[in-house]
Parts: C-alpha cells; sequence; structure tokens
C-alpha cells in the first residue's frame, strides 16, 4: 500500500552541501542537527522523513538518541549515513532507524571506533559549512589507497595513519599529517594522498540521498517502526526544557 506524500528533511554540511544534491530531490535543508532538532522538524512537519547527514559534535549539545527514538514514535522515517547519521544509525539500527553507507556499516563491525573518526571542522552555515579539515575515515582512505597504488611506502603509510589518529579532529588535514616527515618528501606525500583520496563520507551522503530521490519519485517508503511504546525519561525531558519545547507539545504520558 502506498503512503501519502512525505515531506523530506535532511539535515546536512559539510559532508555534503546544497549545490551536490540530487536536483529533482523535493527535501528541505537544515543545517547539521543538534539538540532538539529532531523534535522540532517533526513538530513542525508531522510524519515525515528524515536523513541525518551531519550533526554539531561539540559547542552545543549533539543531537540525541532519545529524540530520534521519539520521532520514530511519531511515524517519522529516520536515515542515518556519513557522519552523525552513520554514527547514531549504527546505534539505533536495531530500533527502527535506517543505517545507509560504508561508514555506517564500518561503526557497526567496529562500534567502538571513536565517535571524532566521522568529525570535521567546518565553516558555519552561513558561509556554506564547507569542511575546514579532513575526517580520520577519509584520511585513512586516502592513506590507504596511496599505499596500494604505490604512492607512499607501507612504512610512511604507517606513519601517517598513527599521526592521523593522535591528532585532535580540528586539526586532521592532509598537510598536517605530513608535517613530521622529511621536507623533501612531504609535497610529494600530501599530492600523493590527495589524488589517491576522495571522501567515503560525501560518497555515502550521496548514494542515501539518491535513494531517497527514487524512494520519493516512487512514493516507497519504508514502513513506520512498530518498536515498542516510547518511554519519556526525566533525561529526555529535561534535554527538550533546555532546548525551549514546551513539554504539552510532546503528549507526554
Amino acid at each position: 500500500m502506498k503512503t501519502r506524500a512525505l515531506p523530506v528533511i535532511v539535515f546536512a554540511g559539510p559532508s555534503v552541501i546544497a549545490s551536490e544534491f540530487p536536483e529533482d530531490l523535493q527535501a528541505h535543508l537544515s543545517p547539521p542537527a543538534a539538540q532538539g532538532d529532531i523534535v522540532a522538524a517533526v513538530l513542525r512537519h508531522g510524519p515525515c522523513v528524515i536523513a541525518l547527514i551531519d550533526g554539531f559534535f561539540q559547542g552545543v549539545p549533539a543531537v540525541r538518541h532519545k529524540e530520534i527514538l521519539w520521532a520514530i514514535s511519531r511515524g517519522a522515517i529516520v536515515f542515518g549515513a556519513a557522519s552523525m547519521g552513520a554514527l547514531r544509525a549504527a546505534e539505533l539500527w536495531t530500533c527502527g532507524m535506517h543505517g545507509r553507507g560504508l561508514i555506517f556499516r564500518w561503526l557497526r563491525r567496529f562500534p567502538l571506533l571513536p565517535d571524532d573518526a566521522v568529525a570535521v571542522l567546518h565553516a558555519p552555515p552561513e558561509l556554506g559549512a564547507g569542511s575546514l579539515t579532513e575526517a580520520l575515515v577519509d584520511l585513512r582512505q586516502g592513506i590507504k589507497r596511496a599505499r596500494r597504488s604505490g604512492t607512499v611506502s607501507a612504512g610512511i603509510a604507517h606513519e601517517l595513519l598513527l599521526r592521523a589518529q593522535d591528532l585532535h579532529y580540528t586539526e586532521r588535514t592532509f598537510t598536517k599529517i605530513a608535517d613530521g616527515l622529511p621536507p623533501q618528501d612531504r609535497a610529494d606525500v600530501v599530492a600523493g594522498i590527495r589524488r589517491s583520496g576522495r571522501s567515503q563520507k560525501k560518497q555515502d551522503a550521496l548514494n542515501l540521498l539518491n535513494e531517497l530521490r527514487a524512494r520519493q519519485q516512487h512514493d516507497d517508503w519504508p514502513a513506520p517502526s512498530s518498536a515498542g511504546e516510547f518511554v519519556f525519561t526525566d533525561a529526555f525531558l529535561h534535554d527538550l526544557a533546555e532546548s525551549g519545547f514546551p513539554i504539552h507539545t510532546l503528549d507526554v504520558h
């Protein structure tokens, strides 16, 4: 049975930006999600499709697991990929969240990977939310491809991987991880990794957007989750109050 047309809300930037969206995808683009943004989307749009790609990691509270579960319990169909979306989907796929992409599968397979493996420093949304650093998952992919192609030696690849892991996510760039190399090697190594690398985060995000486009064109969405009854907790209500939501709007019982 086909469902009625559902609004699609995408939380994204910088994994994918507006100019990279499929042209015929009808979606509301929102900045990276923070605490309360998923709740706000459901209150504004009612039952909807939510694609969580990017979310804030510091500076403001991150999007909560509990609000995603609340959205699912209210009939929202929630997808996650690439960055914060992949993290939350790896944690909530058994509860009705739909994870997509290689990074989601990695996080399911290796649950102890650090959250900052997908984090980047990015410009504010009003300046396009472009990435200013590289995600650890993308650096690792670039280094491994450079090693397989012979661009860098096994020893240098190992050194670069260790360096990338040790750096804070706000400092991870191709140039920074090569700082410890001899000057005569540094430029060649950085250029080689850049040639070998592509953003897995961007690829996962684009694949999800293309899937949403195809589903939207055929009005073919997964059935809303039939997970157990949502249970409000004091911590969740506190988080919502902190985000400015009147409790009466949430049908607390």
